[in-house]
């Protein structure tokens, strides 16, 4: 009988002893203990074992443990916490904020660094800082964003152009656009379009989607930039973007829909304004005035108001993403679609992205990242083309009809030039369609502890088709019987890197850090274009309908870029940190002697807040020093540029041959760029108020320029190394914790004080550009040239000293006439009076963000600004000329008119003899501004309402871009740069305004959904 019952119990106890080991599920939800926040991604680990969780967007979490478990609360910028499980099942915590927050990480090249471990300047910008902003591309999202980065929109076409300059610009000729990598591949940035609509370009970067963004961080000294070596000259923008966390699949869905106006337009003259003037000003060069029949008074179109639009934006995201211990997922889709204000244009894109993470064992793993986007322009001419839109809604009169009795678009015969705005914008296809891969895979291998083996092979695939007709019922396609255009351009680039890393502590005192790899970079580039004219009728308009044929051309070219990289760092206690690092590069642009380049960096950092003698100063937080010293390159050049090159020709007697197109210059090497930088990060009452603050200096030697050679060459350029320009500066970026509590109150604030200017060029001698921009030995890039206006003449005899007119035949100055300073003061007014008269480059700018929260509400406040900087007005030089039949500005009202008018504006002469609208201090233009970019109102739903729909969080919001804008400005917006086509133009052309398309004020009503 005992043993009948001794064996019950065993088999009792066999049955129990699995129940007794089995998991149970723990639940809870984590929150700051400042302000009772919810806390989502906070890490939950089980100590000792590799199980764990993380919290979703409301702090919640979930995990499976076993009853005598400890749990691990961890999450950057707050203090971890281990909790023991016992007997509970439902676990809330408080995390309290981490005062020394050094110990956040931050991406670098090839890798993550403790903040007390980074020497270098690195600006980071995280999702929650970009996830309100309405932009169409990542570069937009960086605006206002960091200090030392300048983010100028130059237009408002959708999907358009964006240039960005880290610590100003570095070169002339070269690009000074900074190198992008998404998680770890150098991507192609820039236009690849083909076919010319003024100063607009395509953006390549309009492909990539900012809601995938995880994080942004920008690399802005030498050190920091070292590893990528000469791709590095104009910084480094890295890109990582949102990856799968362990847990269950969480699925997110974001929508916003809105719309967009101008918020400026130019006040323009009426039809009978406009007719008195045109016949005051024939009245005034002798000629008779224009009949009622030929310029009607009654006529008066308001152009803008038919060019102008409500436009709606709209942007529809969902992912989900989640794993296990081992794998770990993330997928999402969106697309996105904006209306231009000017009718016409349009730009939308869908996309989708893969982000997968596998753990094959302890020591294995691999990953895939790819993104693939397709997105459809519909642009239209504008920026610095007088066919455009937005031009010729301005450049027309006010009389003349939109549409004639027979519906045709009304013009003006004689007025050459322009066209019928409504036609340009309804009957013209320019219809660019791209496709755009980019994606890695990778593998790491842990070697021993510490030391590691990364692989990984990227590409970036584009291909950019784009397709234009002009018809018959347009006027520039009329004089040719239709116009088609078709093109087709592909950029194949990928890359290759292996690096070994070595990570090690030793005693808890020294830690030493070590990276060396190779990298490889290659594209190949291709293009096929033609054009037509003579098409049968409007209805056939592809290039095989045309009767003439033109222009056909198709061409190739290959870069590649090789380095060789390596990065040794050593730390002692944690406060003492030196770094240094060499790369070799390789480029194919350069001659086979100059083929490679060497470019060391070296920095070190000191955590001063953790020396004993202060830790009695409570009050500090966070104290630490750094500088460095490094050499980057640049050779963003047009590829085989040191090489002779022949094309073909065709021009004796029509028969085929060849000709030399370029001279060899086997010495050309790279653009160097050598800086030094020192800084600090400083942090008081427990970091409440932290900030980081850095004084540069950038010398860049060696610009790559085309200096002057006999034309016994046959040639009148030679593309070599001479010139050097410098920017130094200081800048700085605070935090502060205003309020905490409940309420909650925080300020992010950033400027920069940067100082370009050219130290020289080929021999010295300046290089003069469009309108009215001058390269030149002592001034800024971006310098305008020309006469100074000193007011007008109000009567004949003011000019008591008979200053003459060079261009009119000796013409005498007169009441009404610009008043030009006779610089050299020989009574002639010519080019030997011209001096500088302004220049684009800023004293100042930055960005202001202030967040407002209590309970579930939130308001943002970003402000960005710009101070000391000044613009070229042509738009202005058009709408003020008073000297033909272009429409002109309400502001010639105030002309002058009769002997004894005191004015601003001179006198309206047909034709403009004595040559008024010379560049001159009259269209320069204070560009100052102040920008409300962008304000968010939102309102998260209480977790209690949601818990029993299953639903993580809800996020209601209405969000107001560019809602308002500051500023003395004259024209449609003070954010310009209308010239951007080669690199020179682009680089010196900065702040000159010519009919260029404005930003739009933009309303948005959204919702965000977690499931």
């Amino acid at each position: 009988m005992n043993k009948i019952l001794l064996g019950s119990w065993l088999l009792l106890l066999l049955f129990c002893l699995p129940a007794l080991a089995q998991d149970v599920a723990v639940s809870g939800r984590v929150t700051s203990s400042d302000d009772g926040s919810a806390l989502p991604g906070v890490s939950i680990q089980v100590k000792g074992t590799t199980r764990g969780s993380t919290t979703d967007a409301n702090g919640n979490y979930q995990i499976n443990v076993a009853g005598n478990s400890r749990l691990v609360f961890s999450f950057i910028g707050f203090t971890p916490r281990e909790i023991a499980v016992g007997n509970q099942l439902a676990i809330n915590v408080e995390l309290t904020g981490d005062a020394n927050n050094l110990d956040e990480l931050v991406v670098v090249a090839y890798g993550v660094q403790r903040k007390r471990d980074v020497t270098g300047s690195i600006a980071s910008i995280n999702s929650k800082d970009i996830k309100d902003l309405r932009v169409a591309g990542l570069d937009q999202a960086l605006q206002g964003q960091a200090a030392g980065v300048q983010v100028t929109q130059a237009s408002g076409t959708p999907g358009g152009g964006v240039s960005i300059r880290v610590r100003g610009g570095s070169s002339i000729n070269a690009s000074n656009e900074p190198l992008y990598v998404i998680d770890g591949v150098p991507i192609s940035t820039g236009s690849y379009s083909q076919i010319g609509t003024g100063g607009q370009q395509s953006n390549a970067l309009a492909d990539i989607n900012p809601a995938d963004i995880e994080s942004i961080e920008i690399l802005k000294d030498a050190s920091s930039t070292a590893l990528y070596g000469s791709r590095a000259s104009n910084g480094v923008v890295l890109v990582t973007t949102k990856r799968g966390k362990e847990g269950k699949p969480r699925v997110n869905i974001n929508a916003y829909y809105g719309t967009q106006s101008v918020w400026r337009k130019i006040d323009v003259l009426n039809g009978s304004q406009f007719a008195e003037l045109v016949n005051e000003a024939r009245v005034n060069r002798g000629q008779a005035v224009y009949a009622p029949t030929v310029l009607d008074p009654n006529v008066s179109t308001d152009w803008q108001s038919l060019i102008f639009r409500p436009a709606p934006i709209a942007q529809y995201d969902a992912s989900v993403s989640g794993g296990t211990n081992n794998t770990k997922y993330y997928i999402s889709g969106t697309y996105f679609n904006q209306d231009g204000i000017i009718i016409g244009s349009n730009f939308n894109r869908g996309s989708t992205r893969f982000n997968l993470d596998q753990k094959i064992n302890t020591k294995i793993g691999i990953g895939v990242n790819a993104t693939l986007s397709r997105s459809r322009s519909n642009r239209i001419n504008g920026d610095n083309n007088i066919f455009g839109v937005l031009s010729t809604a301005l450049l027309n009169p006010p009389n003349i009809l939109p549409y004639n009795a027979d519906g045709t678009y009304g013009r003006r015969p004689d007025l050459v030039g322009t066209d019928n705005p409504l036609a340009q914008a309804y009957e013209n296809d320019f219809l660019g369609v791209n496709t755009r891969g980019i994606g890695n895979v990778f593998g790491t291998y842990e070697i021993i502890p510490g030391l590691t083996f990364r692989s990984q092979f990227g590409i970036d695939y584009l291909n950019l088709k784009e397709d234009r007709y002009e018809p018959t019922t347009t006027a520039s396609g009329a004089s040719v019987s239709g116009r088609g255009i078709a093109s087709v351009t592909v950029d194949k680039r990928w890359s290759m890197s292996q690096v070994l890393s070595y990570n090690k502590r030793f005693k808890d005192v020294h830690y030493v850090s070590a990276t060396i790899g190779y990298s490889l970079d290659r594209s190949d580039y291709e293009f096929v274009y033609a054009e037509g004219t003579n098409f049968p009728s409007n209805d056939f308009r592809r290039i095989t309908s045309a009767a003439v044929k033109s222009n056909a051309s198709s061409n190739g070219s290959q870069w590649a870029y090789t380095s060789k990289i390596s990065r040794a760092s050593y730390s002692y206690k944690d406060r003492y940190t030196v770094q240094a690092s060499v790369v070799q590069d390789g480029s194919s642009r350069f001659g086979a002697d100059n083929r490679f380049g060497i470019f060391p960096a070296v920095s070190a950092a000191w955590v001063v807040s953790d020396e004993p003698f202060l830790r009695r100063f409570s009050a500090l937080s966070t104290l630490k020093l750094r500088g460095s010293y490094g050499v980057t390159g640049n050779s963003e050049i047009d590829n085989f540029a040191s090489r002779g090159l022949y094309g073909s020709g065709n021009n004796y007697i029509e028969r085929p041959g060849t000709a030399p197109t370029q001279l060899p210059n086997p010495d050309l090497k790279w653009e160097r760029t050598t800086s030094y930088e020192i800084g600090a990060d400083i942090g008081f009452l427990n970091n409440r108020l932290n900030g980081s603050f850095a004084y540069y200096n950038r010398q860049t030697r060696d610009l790559l320029l085309n200096a002057p050679v006999p034309s016994t060459t046959g040639f009148t350029t030679y593309f070599q190394n001479v010139g050097s320009l410098e920017n130094k500066g200081f800048e700085f970026q605070i935090n502060t914790k205003n309020l905490v509590g409940a309420f909650r109150w925080e300020t992010d604030l950033n400027m920069t004080f940067n100082r370009n200017k050219v130290l020289s060029l080929v021999n010295n001698q300046p290089i003069n550009l469009g309108f009215a921009s001058q390269i030149a030995v002592g001034q800024p890039v971006g310098t305008f040239f020309g006469h100074y206006a000193d007011g007008v003449y109000a009567n004949n005899e003011d000019n008591t000293k008979g200053v003459r007119n060079s261009s009119a035949a000796g013409a005498i100055f007169t009441g009404g006439d610009i008043i030009f300073r006779d610089l050299d003061g020989n009574n002639i007014i010519d080019n030997n009076d011209r001096g500088f008269i302004g220049n684009a480059q800023p004293d100042f700018y930055g960005g202001i963000t202030n967040r407002f929260s209590y309970k579930g509400i939130e308001l943002s406040v970003f402000g960005q600004f710009v101070y000391g900087n000044e613009i070229y007005n042509n738009t202005r030089n058009f709408g003020e000329g008073m000297n033909s039949l272009f429409g002109q500005s309400a502001s010639t009202l105030r002309r002058w008119r009769k002997q004894g008018d005191v004015t601003d504006i001179p006198k309206a002469i047909f034709g403009d003899p004595i040559n008024n609208r010379r560049a001159s201090t009259r269209w320069v233009e204070d560009g100052s501004f102040l920008r409300v970019k962008n304000i968010t109102l939102s309102y998260n739903l209480p977790a209690s309402l949601l818990s029993r729909a299953k639903i993580n969080n809800v996020r209601v919001y209405a969000t107001a871009q560019n809602a308002f804008t500051f500023t003395n400005y004259k024209g449609f917006d003070p954010e310009v740069s209308t010239l951007n086509g080669d690199n020179q133009a682009r680089n010196a052309a900065l702040g000159t305004d010519f009919l260029t398309f404005p930003q739009a004020r933009v309303i948005t009503f959204g919702i965000n959904l977690g499931l």
